[in-house]
């Protein structure tokens, strides 16, 4: 159970079924409202519609990540086609998809670039320290020396703050797209959620 903090209504997600997957349901007025009105592809590979990702990825966030979730798509009866559901729901999964490869792409760069900064740091500081009698000489190499520990110091920062921060940040998004990844999409049309999104 969660708090919509969107419409700030108690709203309780509901149980998918005979599941315990908690449901994002999401009232469309057809099949179109799904996906990027501005991307010319077929649904399989159209970008989702922003207004649609934003609402996917707000009610993601109130639900805790031990809870599988379904999502829900609501349609009038006059829409129901199960040939464009099919490709709604391949669209929405590649979607999903594609996300997800770019966040463990962005986790793989952010790794790098924390193991290249520690290197950097390491190796400014170490100079430093092993040469430090000669810095005292004087005022040039005095500078030069400040300047070695300041720079080293600041390199291990900066992966510290890479590994403490923006790797947990995106090891969460990747474990929010392989929730949606495992998430089961239906359409339903026995009545329309409160919830929506604009």
């Amino acid at each position: 159970m969660s708090i919509n903090k969107k419409s700030g209504t108690a709203q309780i997600y509901r149980t998918h079924e005979d599941t315990n997957r908690l449901m994002i349901e999401v009232a469309l007025d057809n099949y179109e409202d799904m996906f990027n009105e501005w991307d010319p592809a077929p649904f399989k590979r159209r970008d989702i519609d922003p207004d649609l990702r934003t609402f996917l990825e707000q009610c993601s966030d109130e639900i805790s990540l031990k809870h599988p979730i379904a999502i829900a798509l609501f349609l009038p009866k006059g829409e129901v086609d199960p040939e464009k559901q099919e490709k709604c729901i391949e669209g929405l999964h590649n979607f999903f998809k594609f996300n997800h490869y770019l966040s463990i792409k962005e986790l793989r760069v952010s790794l790098k670039n924390a193991l290249k900064y520690f290197l950097f740091g390491a190796a400014f500081l170490a100079i430093a320290v092993t040469f430090e009698y000669l810095f005292e000489k004087t005022v040039l190499f005095g500078i030069l020396g400040q300047g070695l520990f300041i720079g080293g110091w600041v390199f291990l920062w900066e992966a510290l703050t890479l590994l403490a921060f923006k790797n947990a940040e995106l090891r969460h998004n990747i474990r929010e797209w392989e929730r949606f990844l495992d998430a089961p999409v239906v359409f339903k049309k026995e009545r329309r959620p409160q919830q929506g999104f604009e």
